[in-house]
């Protein structure tokens, strides 16, 4: 007699469909876990990177602040750079004044001179000829979108974006035109352009409150603070 063929039963089956089910959900997590992580540390990454962008581009405007063509000649402050108008989103400067907050208090205006060799470029690109007097100012552009602000610098009225991916900026406090040190000092709250945290709690916009003065409401976004400083070297006494 003939032994039947043996097949797989309907509970059988069942149980094999959710072992496998359970399998791929397993294997869905993994991969979405992973892409999270990635996502999260490429961010971190990008905002680390655009702390050292925006110092990097900060000292490289400001630090020009009153500097002057031929020192030789204009022994002064005073006598490099005379009064001046209030023009630009700038205020009115006294003779020697080269740095001031601007006029809404977002951002610095600071004036310098055109290099000596004549090979010196405004913030825009434009070629500034040798000894020319340039005002610029350097603004923060705030958005209501999660780190879609902007530094913008500009001259004659023309701005352009210098770093972008701010969710808020500040300068502090200018230092006063005797002091020993001359710097200028910002913070700089940097967000992710997506929503990363899924829940983990942060004390970062505590600490930028901390720093800053300004509340932000909690949400889902990965924010890092960068803080730095630009030397004025043409200003020390």
């Amino acid at each position: 007699m003939k032994n039947a063929q043996q097949g797989l039963s309907l509970i059988e089956l069942m149980i094999a469909m959710l072992i496998s089910s359970f399998l791929i959900l397993g294997a869905t997590q993994v991969y979405i876990d992973n892409q999270r992580s990635y996502q999260f540390q490429q961010s971190q990454s990008s905002n680390q990177g655009q702390g050292r962008v925006i110092q990097m581009l900060l000292e490289h405007q400001l630090a020009r602040t009153g500097y002057r063509a031929t020192p030789l000649l204009t022994t002064s402050l005073a006598s490099a750079f005379p009064a001046l108008a209030s023009s630009n989103g700038c205020p009115a400067f006294s003779a020697g004044q080269t740095l001031l907050l601007s006029t809404d208090n977002t951002g610095v205006c600071y004036r310098y001179q055109g290099s000596a060799d004549g090979a010196d470029v405004d913030c825009l690109g434009n070629k500034i000829s040798k000894g020319q007097d340039v005002l610029s100012r350097i603004d923060f552009v705030s958005s209501t979108s999660a780190g879609a602000g902007s530094l913008t610098c500009s001259v004659g009225g023309v701005s352009t974006t210098l770093a972008d991916g701010l969710a808020d900026f500040m300068f502090f406090a200018l230092p006063d035109s005797s002091a020993s040190a001359q710097g200028v000092r910002y913070a700089a709250l940097l967000s992710s352009s997506a929503s990363l945290r899924d829940g983990v709690a942060t004390s970062v916009l505590d600490q930028w409150k901390s720093v800053s003065g300004k509340t932000r409401n909690s949400d889902q976004y990965l924010y890092q603070i960068s803080q730095g400083s630009v030397a004025l070297r043409n200003l020390m006494p």
